[in-house]
């Protein structure tokens, strides 16, 4: 995992699936960041191609803890596969999901 943090947000790209191996990578690197107060996350996943159930509830935990801490999460780049995903599970309406990067970035910084 990558995390850049850059004027005004921070962003981070996951590579690879996001299963029950980004548990340890999302508490490690990500958690801490939304734990501070008004930390605004980008976390890009156009290098992770495939979620699992286990994934999603990461997912879901890192907009929980940011949401507890008044700070913001925006997934950007999402595959088709995870967008589908998303979706289906109407998860979709629980994340901040923008096309690319930029966007995200946009959202969360105007």
């Amino acid at each position: 995992m990558k995390v850049s943090h850059e004027v005004g947000y921070v962003l981070a790209g996951t590579e690879g699936s996001i299963d029950d191996s980004a548990e340890a990578l999302f508490l490690e690197y990500l958690h801490p960041l939304l734990g501070q107060k008004g930390t605004k996350l980008v976390l890009d996943l156009s290098k992770s191609n495939y979620i699992t159930s286990k994934g999603l509830g990461q997912l879901v935990s890192l907009a929980a803890h940011a949401n507890m801490n008044s700070s913001k999460v925006a997934l950007a780049a999402c595959s088709p596969f995870i967008s589908v995903v998303l979706d289906r599970s109407k998860l979709a309406m629980f994340f901040t999901v923008s096309a690319t990067v930029p966007d995200a970035i946009r959202v969360l910084t105007d």
